[in-house]
């Protein structure tokens, strides 16, 4: 099975030929790159289908542009599903799901679990205003505020649990998991969003400990829509994982990774 990541919370996995995104953001920069912006868009229309984790901003807007002249399917709860619509995507291209659903898709078997988006603290919100990039461009944070407002979660936050030749993935839409669900432990490869919080190493440690995966991705780290995200430095915590003896490593752009 193969792994990549492009950014944000944008994931594809492939096996036997068929490739399944999750999350397709281009990411908002201050300096975009239109090239850039078009490669990856590229790259994103050869998936065979859509998993949509929750509904903000940073993991569906892109959806209808990068899909428009697509009949690929894209799977949703029913909120994004309702934003999705409201932007014109065609009703027949979305797949309703909740968690406690499973199906499959082409070579993989997905289980549905109820997530739970991260807590913004009052560290990361101070942080966030106070930052360099928020004073030079403060339109720009009011803006993206706007547009969070206007791609609701709504408690819908998923976490996905993706098996194919015989390697079990398990794949967070955000820094949280829901008291309420059991969750199967001891998966191959943990996926794990590293933003959200003043904190995000002290906030993952309870998940790890929850999920018990064999290795951990992580994701979501990056400054893909500043100034309201961050660079993450997640070296020295990958680092310690790893002399405990949990691989664990940081995600580069592009890179694909054999599971």
């Amino acid at each position: 099975m193969k792994l990549s990541w492009y950014g944000t919370a944008a994931v594809m996995l492939e096996s036997d030929g068929y490739r399944i995104m999750f999350d397709p953001f281009l990411g908002i920069e201050l300096n975009e790159s239109l090239c850039r912006r078009k490669l990856q868009a590229v790259r994103y229309r050869t998936a065979d289908a859509v998993l949509v984790t929750h509904g903000h901003f940073d993991h569906i807007m892109d959806i209808p542009k990068v899909y428009q002249n697509s009949e690929i399917e894209i799977y949703a709860t029913e909120t994004p599903c309702k934003t999705l619509l409201s932007r014109g995507v065609g009703k027949e291209k979305l797949r309703l799901i909740t968690p406690g659903i499973g199906f499959h898709l082409g070579p993989f078997t997905i289980k549905v679990y109820q997530g739970r988006h991260c807590r913004f603290d009052l560290g990361v919100m101070l942080k966030t205003v106070l930052k360099k990039d928020t004073l030079t461009h403060p339109k720009r944070l009011y803006q993206l505020i706007q547009l969070n407002r206007s791609y609701a979660e709504n408690g819908e936050t998923l976490f996905f649990e993706i098996e194919a030749e015989g390697k079990r993935i398990q794949l967070m839409g955000s820094m949280g998991l829901d008291l309420d669900t059991a969750y199967p432990t001891r998966a191959d490869v943990l996926i794990l969003p590293f933003q959200g919080t003043s904190n995000p190493a002290k906030t993952v440690r309870p998940i790890i400990a929850k999920l018990q995966p064999k290795s951990i991705l992580l994701d979501h780290y990056d400054n893909s829509f500043p100034p309201m995200s961050s660079h993450i430095k997640t070296v020295g915590f990958t680092a310690r994982l790893t002399r405990d003896g949990l691989p664990a490593a940081a995600m580069k752009h592009s890179k694909v990774y054999i599971i």
